[in-house]
């Protein structure tokens, strides 16, 4: 239902770039991240999933590409995860409710419009909590980002 929206972020480096890339290495290894390309000048990761709003923000990444040059690190992200719980948060709780609608009333019980106000409600918070979603992720990344940057230098 969601497309995995990108995000870019850079910031300025000057320091060591195989440390900066060991800080990247190590937050992601440790979230369940697969390191797919591991240069110099290049890392790309792919993101093990996010299933729930309650595990690391990072997650939300599904795709995470880190570039560094002389003068910048950047980083270009695809927020699959994100997308993903989006789409969850927008879809299953309406569809819960009328699926219970449905049973309700496959079990002899009566039409009721009462079912539509437990789905008013999920228009205003699906929202909100996709966007939550979506900026705690995006700010996850410029924290790895600026970490990267604080690399100490050899």
């Amino acid at each position: 239902m969601f497309d995995p929206q990108p995000f870019n972020y850079e910031t300025p480096f000057n320091g060591n770039a195989a440390e900066a890339f060991n800080v990247a290495r190590t937050a992601l290894l440790a979230l369940g991240f697969e390191i797919l390309v591991d240069s110099d000048t290049e890392m790309r990761a792919e993101g093990p999933g996010m299933h729930s709003n309650r595990q690391p923000e990072l997650v939300g990444v599904s795709l995470l590409q880190l570039m560094i040059s002389s003068s910048k690190i950047s980083a270009t992200a695809a927020l699959g995860g994100v997308a993903r719980m989006k789409t969850f948060v927008y879809l299953f709780p309406p569809a819960l409710v009328i699926s219970l609608y449905l049973i309700n009333l496959a079990a002899g019980g009566e039409m009721s419009w009462l079912y539509i106000l437990f789905i008013l409600p999920w228009l205003v918070i699906a929202p909100l909590i996709g966007s939550a979603l979506e900026r705690k992720t995006t700010r996850a990344v410029e924290r790895l980002v600026r970490g990267m940057a604080k690399a100490k230098t050899n």
